[in-house]
């Protein structure tokens, strides 16, 4: 163990540092001993030369004459005491008292020195004293300090050899017996322990406590891993451990590497989970889990992985799985769900949404499962639970919810919907009907059937569908006759749909009864309520329903008879297996004599064999051809010439009577002016700020989302343009010039209507789906204010844009014309490709707050068309509209002609 070599080292240093301490200690006694002796000693032969001097002064104070005469009479010094020399100053000489063999040697230093004085005074001088010549330390001293250094040195050694052996006692005894102990291999029995019981309890105490504690932070780590990487309800690996696996699958360096991605929704997860126990819930979504785990692993291999994504959405990855077999295995998969549904209500079960599509390497993770989330938006919009392939040869695909958010809200902005009108056949060539298909105009055209399962998901399919129903309504007023118009099922669960689709079709009766609005056969059962709702207004207008796909729903049978029906429809492999099935058989001819007891047609889609066609026909069934990919040229409005001739002006005095009108309502006003003029500085002020806000605003967002992509840049440059137009008004509007004004007085100045109505055009064609074509034959110069013309003319193109298809252009002319009293005119003209104007309405259009009930789900105010009159008014001119019933509006702006053009004599008539 290595515990004990460590502690050995640390005992061995310990005990050398202990001798080490007490050597000193020991070295520095003596030397401190040493030095006090010879201090004393000192101090002794000073005081011993000091009492030396004295006496010998004494004694020589008691004899008189000079020292010569009583020399001989002084006491003899001591042989070992001081050495004493006279100094007899009186005669000038020194006399040394010690015998010449005991010469001190020299430089001995003077201990003391004292004066003396014969009795007489005939000698004076000084008894010098100096030490004795031996003068060092005893010779017991030094023995004494060399005992004690020799037994200091034996106790030290033989007390390092006994804590040697004492630690060698520890590490075969005490501590190796703790050690074990520690490590829970001695049961604290031995005889080394017996001292150390209370050590040997604490340490195993405190290992268990380590135990546990490890034992704890152990399973938390397992824990967090667990939940890391897996489900904590199903135990399946985690939306995290899927990406990463399938990110690393992408990654890998074999071209060649292919394989599928299986996704599947369950859509009535948060129903479930209001109608049981999430308990209940949990243990249904484990046991599904784990069945449908071990049927992918058998099919597909241990390399595949079933994952939960998220509360509703699983995937299974399967990789080197090629295309039959993962179509198979799809199929299996798709099964098991449907054995493992839950009961909902009465006759509803939960529903799952189905996906499979292909994956190869080099590809992002979120392109695959972005396709295969268009794939799940197209099966919740089929409403079934069969197998949707995700295609990656989809043109009209487009990545994420977000964007088809942004790319269908600004088409129902921005009116960029129209309709693909195609001619229904049956097998013979005969015209049955005409079917509407809803189409989006953007870069390029994108059908209904691409976008209206995001429209679904996102709460836009209503807006979608009134959109639809608004346009055939139009094409029925240029094109008489039957025209089906198919609505989602996810427009009838709406809120506010039924009630939408109500007003649009009162507004229109007699068109409204031309219409059939087909419906899945699933939304009879589903959707029952709102079935009824929508049956009680289609039959209040006289419109019918169709009803198809009934052979995905034939529950939907028993309520039939219940709605204003006009046909029913089956297909799919229903009509394909047909001839294999006699229980299709059985169902088809059930399907045609419920039909034929309705007074109503049978129709028979997806018959592409020659063997299916007579069976069909046989059963009762009209067999329907195919429609084609592209819309049909009979239906297309082609573009038409301007007409040459405008429509006639209003006579002088009726222009004279507007314009007293207008006078009289200015008086009317004049009481009014200041105030008036007030609200304009308020409005220059609260006004500017918010815009002058919104446009910082977008500045600051346009450099945050830089690279964000082409959508987002899109439609921050409306905005900008939007904003930009807005504070260009508002500063020609709110000039300080225009505030003096009494009213708000047009400022005239010549202007070429052609070059308006281009730089007009140039403008609202970056955010206009429509096709804007301005014409002239050259210049129409014009007197009147370019500002408010522009405004009058951009007001027209804008209800032009709403009310005709996206694939339809506006045209807009301009020209020189006359009036009946010769007076010259410029004229501008707004043309749209919708369903016209009523002869009732030519007038009543320009009346405050007026809504033609045909067009009341459009938005708007209906003060536009009033305000751009009274505008045109106001410059001497005109505005009217031209009433062509099913060939669109066209509205003409009259204003006085300039310069040489009011005195042409070529000019049209007008």
């Amino acid at each position: 163990m290595d515990l004990f070599p460590t502690f050995m080292r640390l005992s061995q240093h310990l005990l050398v540092s202990i001798v080490l301490m007490m050597g000193l200690l020991l070295f520095g006694t003596q030397v401190v001993g040493l030095w006090t002796t010879r201090h004393d000693m000192e101090m002794y032969q000073r005081k011993r030369a000091r009492d030396a001097a004295d006496h010998m002064a004494w004694a020589i104070g008691r004899f008189e004459g000079t020292a010569q005469q009583w020399i001989s009479r002084l006491p003899k010094p001591d042989p070992d005491g001081p050495r004493l020399r006279l100094d007899e100053t009186s005669q000038g000489r020194s006399i040394t008292l010690w015998p010449a063999d005991v010469e001190p040697a020299p430089g001995l230093p003077v201990l003391a020195r004292r004066p003396y004085q014969s009795a007489d005074g005939a000698s004076r001088g000084d008894v010098v004293a100096y030490a004795a010549p031996g003068g060092r330390l005893p010779d017991a001293y030094l023995t004494g300090a060399l005992l004690q250094s020799a037994l200091f040195v034996l106790a030290s050694l033989a007390w390092c050899f006994y804590v040697l052996r004492l630690m060698q006692w520890v590490r075969r005894g005490p501590l190796r017996s703790l050690a074990r102990a520690a490590l829970g291999n001695d049961d604290g029995q031995s005889a080394a322990l017996l001292e150390l019981r209370p050590v040997h309890e604490a340490l195993t105490q405190n290992r268990l406590e380590q135990e546990q504690v490890v034992a704890r932070l152990q399973q938390r780590i397992a824990t967090l891993e667990n939940e890391t990487m897996r489900d904590a309800v199903t135990r399946l690996p985690n939306r995290r451990t899927f990406f990463d696996t399938f990110r690393e699958t992408l990654r890998s360096t074999d071209p060649l590497t292919t394989g599928h991605v299986l996704i599947f929704r369950q859509r009535d997860m948060a129903e479930l989970n209001r109608r049981m126990h999430h308990e209940a819930t949990d243990q249904w979504l484990r046991l599904s889990a784990a069945q449908l785990q071990q049927t992918i692993l058998e099919q597909a291999g241990t390399q595949a992985m079933l994952a939960r994504l998220n509360g509703s959405d699983f995937a299974a990855l399967l990789p080197g799985l090629a295309a039959q077999p993962a179509m198979a295995l799809a199929e299996r998969i798709r099964r098991e769900l449907r054995l493992r549904r839950l009961p909902l209500r009465q006759q509803e079960w939960c529903r799952w949404a189905i996906a499979l599509g292909s994956y190869k390497t080099g590809e992002q993770v979120g392109t695959v499962l972005a396709r295969l989330d268009n794939a799940l938006m197209r099966a919740e919009t089929d409403n079934n639970d069969a197998l949707h392939m995700a295609d990656d040869c989809d043109t009209h695909h487009i990545d994420g919810e977000y964007r088809w958010q942004g790319l269908i809200t600004r088409a129902l902005e921005e009116h960029r919907f129209y309709l693909d009108v195609l001619e229904r056949r049956d097998s013979s060539g005969q015209v049955l009907h005409e079917e509407a298909r809803l189409a989006l105009r953007g870069d390029e055209s994108i059908p209904a059937p691409a976008f209206m399962p995001a429209a679904a998901r996102l709460g836009l399919a209503g807006d979608c569908d009134i959109q639809a129903l608004r346009l055939a309504l139009d094409t029925r007023a240029k094109t008489p006759g039957p025209i089906v118009v198919p609505v989602a099922l996810a427009s009838l669960a709406q809120q506010h749909f039924l009630s939408r689709l109500e007003r649009l079709l009162g507004d229109r009766p007699a068109l409204s009864r031309m219409l059939t609005l087909e419906i899945d056969a699933t939304g009879l059962v589903d959707y029952k309520d709102c079935l009824h709702t929508l049956c009680a207004i289609t039959a209040g207008v006289g419109a019918r329903i169709g009803v198809q796909r009934l052979s995905d729903q034939f529950a939907a049978l028993e309520k039939l008879h219940q709605m204003p029906l006009a046909y029913l429809k089956v297909g799919g492999s229903f009509v394909r297996n047909l001839a294999d099935s006699p229980g299709n058989r059985q169902l088809a001819a059930t399907v045609a004599r419920s039909a034929a007891a309705l007074n109503v047609p049978a129709y028979a889609c997806d018959a592409d064999t020659q063997t299916l066609e007579p069976l069909l026909r046989s059963l009762g069934f009209v067999v329907l051809q195919p429609l084609p990919d592209e819309p049909l040229s009979t239906r297309e409005v082609a573009a038409q010439p301007p007409p040459t001739e405008l429509p006639k002006l209003p006579a002088a005095s009726a222009l004279r009577k507007r314009q007293e009108q207008s006078e009289q309502r200015l008086t009317e006003m004049a009481g009014a002016l200041q105030s008036h003029r007030q609200l304009q500085s308020l409005l220059s002020h609260e006004l500017r700020t918010p815009a002058a806000t919104i446009s910082a605003a977008v500045q600051s967002l346009e450099t945050i989302l830089a690279g964000s992509g082409e959508e987002v840049d899109s439609r921050l440059a409306r905005i900008r343009r939007a904003v930009g137009r807005m504070i260009a008004m508002l500063d020609t509007m709110l000039s300080p010039e225009r505030r003096g004004d009494q009213a708000m007085v047009p400022r005239l100045e010549v202007v070429d209507l052609g070059e308006l109505a281009q730089d007009v055009c140039t403008s609202m064609q970056i955010d206009s789906a429509h096709v804007l074509l301005a014409h002239t034959e050259g210049p129409v110069p014009a007197i009147c204010d370019p500002l408010l013309t522009a405004l009058v003319l951009r007001n027209l193109i804008q209800n032009a844009i709403k009310y005709s298809p996206a694939n339809q252009p506006v045209q807009i002319d301009a020209g020189l014309a006359t009036t009946g009293e010769q007076q010259a005119m410029a004229w501008l003209a707004v043309t749209d490709r919708g369903s016209g104007l009523d002869e009732n309405d030519v007038d009543a259009i320009f009346e405050p707050y007026f809504r033609r009930p045909a067009h009341r789900e459009t938005p708007g105010s209906g003060l536009g068309l009033h305000l751009a009159r009274e505008i045109c008014i106001s410059q001497g001119g005109a505005l009217t509209a031209q009433a062509q019933p099913g060939q669109g509006a066209r509205f003409v702006i009259t204003l006085p002609a300039a310069g040489l053009a009011a005195l042409r004599a070529d000019n049209e008539p007008l």
